[in-house]
């Protein structure tokens, strides 16, 4: 059974009207764009998450399911599963990939978004979840996980990041930094160090410090 996307929109401009909220104010509060908001009031996304829609249904003031006429129930969610009250917390956009000249909030990269406590998150700074593809990094890091990243340029000898390299997707590797050379590290020994000496340093760009990490078990 599909949602429909045309009511719910209707739904989102009414209660947004009713609280006297913007839709840059609504997105504001969800942590999506105002063009996201008024995507979604135009019925024009197809696909809605479920991450999204209970995240804008919590912060007007209602259920997800009674945003979507309970679509969510009857498309078989357990019955012992209740919206949770997600007002205390973060969303997250999850990216698939990380590319050259990829923005940390390019909204044509973002799947979905994830919840995280403000505990996870520094005010001020740019976060986006990336979904781990390869199992270079396993068994830390398997495929599939979901990886928190903090958007910056510069990192810390040591420590876990999304780089890119020439124009590669971004990696998650652990970043050792040396005079005059750079070494990317994966955990899965059938993967040999890569180092990037003198000139060819240039050729490294990262994307954002790994925080967290977050799996889900099939």
């Amino acid at each position: 059974m599909d949602m429909d996307v045309r009511s719910i929109g209707i739904k989102i401009k009414s209660l947004r009207n009713e609280k006297e909220l913007t839709q840059t104010e609504l997105g504001d509060m969800v942590g999506i764009a105002a063009s996201t908001i008024q995507r979604y009031e135009a019925g024009l996304i197809k696909r809605p998450k479920c991450p999204v829609l209970n995240s804008i249904a919590n912060a007007l003031g209602t259920d997800i399911n009674d945003l979507t006429d309970g679509a969510v129930t009857k498309l078989g969610a357990p019955k012992n599963v209740f919206s949770a009250d997600f007002k205390e917390m973060v969303s997250v956009p999850v990216i698939g990939r990380v590319a050259a000249g990829l923005a940390c909030h390019a909204e044509s990269y973002v799947e979905g978004y994830e919840q995280v406590s403000p505990d996870s998150v520094t005010s001020g700074d740019d976060y986006v979840f990336l979904r781990v593809t390869g199992d270079s990094m396993s068994p830390m890091i398997m495929e599939g996980d979901l990886v928190l990243v903090r958007c910056q340029d510069i990192v810390d000898s040591g420590t876990y990041a999304v780089v890119i390299i020439d124009d590669e997707d971004g990696v998650v590797k652990r970043v050792i930094l040396s005079q005059n050379k750079i070494t990317l590290i994966s955990e899965n020994p059938y993967y040999p160090p890569r180092v990037f000496e003198g000139a060819e340093m240039s050729r490294i760009r990262i994307f954002g410090k790994v925080t967290e990490i977050k799996r889900k078990l099939i």
